[in-house]
């Protein structure tokens, strides 16, 4: 067998590292692209709005389903003076806390999260106190329009799972232990009623 010539051993290591540290620089790049992706598509809102709004929630959460539902009506009447983004913050006794946060994180990646999001607060009464509800999901995912092939997988893929913990863990270093919690402008409010307060108090009276 004929051996290789140094030299062109040499030119064939050069290349195959500059191949391997281009395909880790296209997977990072892809890695961060997906991220940005389904971080946009869980905010809404003027950036550029005089109220900013980082929402910590959990589907089965009935405060959050109140709060939720308020935030949605208030940003209908003034979708110009808001700027919300919403974190998962699965608590570990609700049965579906965590399922339901991967199906609204599936349907981020395929650009519906608030369809998504929407459905599961509307029909948050019908599905958590169910033994199993994920015939319930799966029913709202259909309606949410995603594609069911690429929501099974998205749904055992590890990496959704890890998005969300890694949210949970940004409201953990922020002081939250419940839900739902808000910070709104940098300030920290608990409770759906406290955010209907704060609202009244701040920003209500001058909307009209």
């Amino acid at each position: 067998m004929k051996r290789l010539s140094k030299p062109f051993m040499t030119i064939l290591i050069v290349c195959l590292s500059v191949i391997v540290v281009i395909g880790g620089q296209m997977i990072f790049a892809k890695s961060k692209s997906l991220k940005a992706a389904t971080h946009n598509a869980r905010s809404k809102g003027n950036p550029s709005a005089p109220l900013k709004i980082v929402e910590y929630i959990d589907f089965q959460c009935p405060a959050c389903a109140k709060g939720a539902k308020f935030l949605r009506e208030y940003y209908q009447k003034f979708p110009d003076q808001i700027y919300l983004e919403l974190k998962y913050f699965p608590l570990s006794a609700h049965r579906f806390g965590l399922q339901s946060a991967k199906y609204a994180e599936c349907a981020a990646q395929q650009g519906k999260f608030w369809q998504m999001h929407d459905l599961l607060i509307d029909r948050q009464e019908q599905w958590r106190d169910l033994t199993n509800a994920t015939a319930a999901f799966q029913i709202m995912a259909v309606e949410a329009d995603l594609n069911i092939a690429d929501l099974d997988r998205c749904l055992v893929d590890p990496k959704t799972e890890k998005i969300i913990q890694e949210a949970r863990l940004d409201g953990e270093i922020a002081k939250v232990s419940s839900t739902p919690s808000y910070f709104v402008n940098g300030e920290m409010i608990v409770g759906s009623k406290s955010l209907e307060e704060y609202f009244a108090q701040h920003f209500q009276s001058k909307a009209n």
